[in-house]
Parts: structure tokens; C-alpha cells; sequence
């Protein structure tokens, strides 16, 4: 077997821990659409029944999505949907 091809159990374990990580994800965001309207949100994906799910109910473009699934921990990244911002920073 040549040792650069992942075993079974190898990529039994790597699927494993993916989906762990994304059950144990957090994000604080932020959604500022005025200077009289701003809101926070502290989004655990503990609830959620798949991946991104609260960011793919608020219309975030699959480009938008690919690079929220790639954040790191303490890794901020802003967007603006339809002239508002959406500032998220993953904390866990």
C-alpha cells in the first residue's frame, strides 16, 4: 500500500472530525443596515441540521458560503447583502 493514499480508518476518522467541527462551530455576527439599525447574533451550529444553514436561510451567494466553511478561529470577514453589511468573526 503506498503511504501517501489514506487508509479506510484514516478517512473514516478525517469525515468524523469534519462533522464534528462543524456540530461545534460559533460565529458572532454582526448586521448593520443603518446607523439606527444594528444587530448581533451569536450562531451556534449545534442546532443546525446541516452546514451553514443559518447563512444559506439568509441568502448568502455560494461563493460567500465557501469562504464562511473556510474561516478560522478568530478570523473575521464582511459582506454586504443587498446594502447591508454582515460582518462575522468565528469564534470556536
Amino acid at each position: 500500500m503506498n503511504k501517501d493514499t489514506p487508509t479506510l480508518w484514516q478517512r473514516f476518522k478525517s469525515a468524523a472530525i469534519e462533522v464534528m467541527d462543524f456540530k461545534s462551530r460559533v460565529w458572532v455576527i454582526n448586521i448593520h443596515s443603518s446607523a439606527l439599525q444594528d444587530e448581533s447574533f451569536v450562531i451556534n451550529e449545534d442546532s443546525f441540521q446541516e452546514p451553514l444553514q443559518w447563512m444559506k436561510r439568509r441568502q448568502y451567494t455560494s461563493d460567500m458560503q465557501a469562504k464562511v466553511e473556510q474561516m478560522k478561529t478568530s478570523q473575521v470577514l464582511v459582506f454586504h447583502i443587498d446594502g447591508v453589511r454582515h460582518r462575522l468573526m468565528r469564534v470556536k
